[in-house]
């Protein structure tokens, strides 16, 4: 049968880094893939700081060099003023056996353009201001309205569609999938900063998040010269004074924080403040007849320890490889869809338990910020928490068990951090290059060629 000439096979839905590696792949793949991004590239997004677990996915889809080249800061690592310990401890990529010594601090506009670029430079075609309005279904095939800049409206009938359209989780929205997170129930407010004072020596570009008693700030150098600095708060106590005053509130946080404040003591913001909220949420499902949904579109749980671009990448590498075995017929679609469940919500629950225990450590008893996210001082009858926590929680299958090994965990943190040891901390192999090569299949430290790296 002859297509027309603007038919698909794939639909992606945003050009962020779920789309763009997605889409890549999907190309590399023989597939015809139409990317349908809202926003002209650049533009302005939030989540500068990478893991060097994503470094495999953007070797697959030959996006390592052009991040190379394009000059961001090499990040060895991550320094903490958290928990227990009392002065600032770090972790390194180094410590990571068989990953890689390094990631990246990026500016995300400029970041997000070279992977829609590489898209389109692999074969996607990469359609920039066009909003799809609405995907329905014709009998389990999806029906994809789009609407151009100029206001045409266009209707396609590809075989499939990948929703990777970021916090405005378009099929999630309209089919009521969506379900936030109650332990993670923050507000973020935050802006750039220029002449702010770097970590010293070799911590200089590290990320730095500081805990202090209202919750805890991100302080992220950039290769422009700036500092993203952002305040994460309760979004119950801060949400109406931060959308009335801003500003006000921003640099009251930063008053409270002398770790933050003493750093910016001689530098100038250079932005806008902005907020974020109601950020850190999950879907019921992931996947549909037709459809699934990668990265921020399914799911996003905190900026801490820098989840976001590499759950994304992830995504978008996994849904690649179902959505081209259904289109190849190598693999029966619901099969795929099953595979592509489990693989990425694995993902999701293992970030979202390691990060429940890493917020749980931090001990101030003064705070009511820290003592709403205390797991251990939670009764048995608090539902809604235990059953949480015991569905993500290896092996504890009733509260005392699972209490037991809470206060196992937090003694071989503390001592592990005492004893300058932060690779040797429970779950922190989440982090790891060799998570996503279990996952995925890649290699860990090797450049695959170029070719049809979608499949398997």
């Amino acid at each position: 049968m002859t297509r027309a000439a603007d038919s698909f096979d794939v639909v992606v839905v945003g050009g962020g880094p779920a789309g763009s590696v997605a889409a890549t792949l999907l190309a590399d793949g023989g597939h015809r893939v139409a990317v349908f991004e809202r926003e002209r590239f650049p533009r302005y997004h939030i989540g500068e700081s990478l893991l060097s677990a994503t470094l495999p996915i953007l070797d697959a889809i030959g996006a390592t060099p052009l991040v190379e080249r394009h000059g961001f800061l090499r990040k060895p690592g991550g320094t903490f003023l958290w928990g227990r310990q009392r002065e600032p401890w770090s972790f390194w990529f180094r410590e990571d056996p068989g990953g890689r010594p390094y990631a990246f601090q990026v500016v995300r506009a400029e970041f997000d353009t070279i992977l829609l670029d590489n898209a389109r430079a692999h074969g996607a075609a990469v359609h920039e201001e066009h909003s799809v309005t609405a995907i329905g279904d014709d009998g389990g095939l999806p029906v994809v309205d789009v609407r151009a800049a100029d206001g045409a409206p266009r209707r396609l009938r590809p075989r499939f569609v990948i929703d990777a359209s970021g916090q405005t989780a378009l099929i999630g929205r309209t089919r009521a999938f969506r379900r936030f997170d109650e332990f993670f129930k923050n507000l973020a407010v935050f802006g750039y900063w220029r002449d702010a004072e770097r970590l010293p020596g070799e911590l200089a570009n590290h990320i730095l998040s500081a805990a202090f008693a209202d919750g805890w700030f991100w302080y992220i150098p950039l290769h422009d010269g700036t500092m993203s600095v952002g305040a994460v708060v309760d979004v119950r106590r801060w949400s109406v004074v931060a959308a009335e005053s801003p500003e006000t509130t921003y640099r009251d946080l930063i008053a409270r924080c002398s770790e933050i404040s003493g750093r910016l003591a001689n530098a100038t913001l250079v932005s806008p403040i902005r907020i974020v909220r109601d950020y850190s949420y999950t879907s019921t499902t992931f996947t549909g007849p037709g459809f699934l949904m990668a990265g921020d579109a399914a799911c996003f749980l905190d900026p801490v320890f820098s989840t976001g671009v590499h759950l994304a990448s992830l995504a978008g590498f996994l849904g690649a490889q179902a959505v081209d075995g259904i289109l190849t017929g190598a693999v029966p679609e619901e099969e795929a869809r099953t595979r592509y469940e489990a693989a990425y919500r694995g993902a999701f629950d293992r970030y979202r338990r390691f990060l429940y225990f890493f917020y749980d450590h931090h001990v101030d008893r003064d705070s009511y910020f820290w003592q709403a996210r205390r797991i251990l001082d939670h009764a048995p009858d608090d539902l809604t928490m235990r059953e949480g926590f015991v569905r993500l929680m290896s092996g504890a299958g009733d509260w005392d068990a699972l209490h037991a090994k809470l206060a196992q965990d937090h003694e071989r943190w503390t001592q592990g951090i005492l004893a300058g040891r932060a690779s040797a901390v429970p779950g922190l192999d989440v982090i790891r290059v060799r998570s996503t090569t279990q996952l995925t299949g890649l290699p860990a430290t090797t450049t695959p060629e170029p070719g049809k790296r979608a499949r398997g």
